[in-house]
């Protein structure tokens, strides 16, 4: 089988992947996060959807997540032909194709999530917007104070920056006719030059880690360029914290690899749903779709 792995970004996590980490982590990887995490270790910690959305609560669980999900599965499957992340996945796309252990990549979604809050003092935010042209949002996000931040599909665009301006556009946009405005779990204005201090600071801790060959290629979602080693995977880590995606290019290079099914790893199902639209041919489902591990596995058709 032709395996893809898509990696989930910020905005699906809920308390009951707060729970999955809680019941899962253990050893270096749950020192670890008891690092980042203080309160992970705690049962009776309370966790709210607005706790979630902090940057260093979200980041640092997120990819946590992913890797517990990804360790429970890399056995039982074959490996990848590829693997993609959106945004804060591509930190777990490149540490399940070995460019950092997963206890690293706590460590290092931690010091992530602290560059990007500061980099960006004040209230800001994340708005998709659907069913308009990209230079129609382009143009309404400019007049807004805002940018571009993400290209999902052609009419899918997510824009960003400072709260009044996102509140300012989304009447905006209704009143031209976007056929959805969503607002995203995410308090800070990713993937455009506000955060440039942060994408350079991070590419310092980057750097200090080695070059090796990937166990699968990984697409950056900048612009779907494929790294088959760690250090252009690692600069494109860097990198697309202050530079827009091309989510709908990245997809693409994805379906052109031509998976027989291709698996989202994380939280939610956005981008299963996404690729869906984009290729129905070519079956594709998101770990939080099953109750269970042998649940995806049996869908794989690569059980006992």
């Amino acid at each position: 089988m032709r395996l893809a792995l898509l990696f989930s970004g910020q905005g699906g996590q809920g308390p009951a992947h707060w729970q999955q980490v809680q019941v899962s982590a253990s050893g270096e990887l749950g020192e670890a996060l008891s690092r980042a995490l203080p309160g992970i270790a705690d049962p009776s910690s309370p966790v709210t959807p607005e706790t979630l959305a902090k940057n260093k609560i979200a980041q640092p669980l997120i990819f946590a997540q992913q890797m517990l999900l990804w360790g429970q599965l890399q056995s039982r499957l074959p490996r990848p032909i590829c693997a993609a992340g959106y945004s804060l996945g591509e930190m777990a796309a490149c540490s399940a194709a070995g460019a950092f252990s997963p206890v690293q990549g706590v460590a290092l979604c931690a010091q992530r999530a602290a560059l990007m809050d500061a980099a960006a003092a004040g209230e800001h935010g994340m708005l998709a917007v659907l069913g308009l042209d990209e230079a129609l949002v382009d143009a309404l996000a400019d007049e807004a104070g805002l940018l571009v931040a993400i290209r999902n599909a052609p009419q899918h665009l997510v824009v960003a920056g400072p709260r009044a301006g996102i509140a300012a556009a989304a009447g905006k946009f209704e009143a031209v006719g976007a056929s959805r405005l969503v607002h995203l779990a995410v308090h800070t204005p990713s993937h455009t030059p506000l955060l440039a201090k942060a994408a350079l600071d991070f590419k310092k801790y980057l750097e200090l880690l080695p070059d090796r060959r990937l166990a699968f290629p990984v697409f950056s979602a900048i612009d779907a360029t494929m790294a088959r080693t760690a250090r252009p995977a690692l600069d494109a880590l860097a990198r697309q914290i202050c530079t827009p995606l091309d989510w709908a290019a990245c997809l693409q290079a994805v379906r052109e690899m031509q998976p027989d099914a291709v698996l989202e790893i994380g939280p939610g199902n956005a981008l299963a749903r996404l690729f869906g639209e984009l290729a129905p041919e070519i079956p594709v489902r998101a770990c939080d779709d099953f109750r269970s591990i042998e649940g995806i596995v049996r869908w794989l058709d690569v059980g006992n």
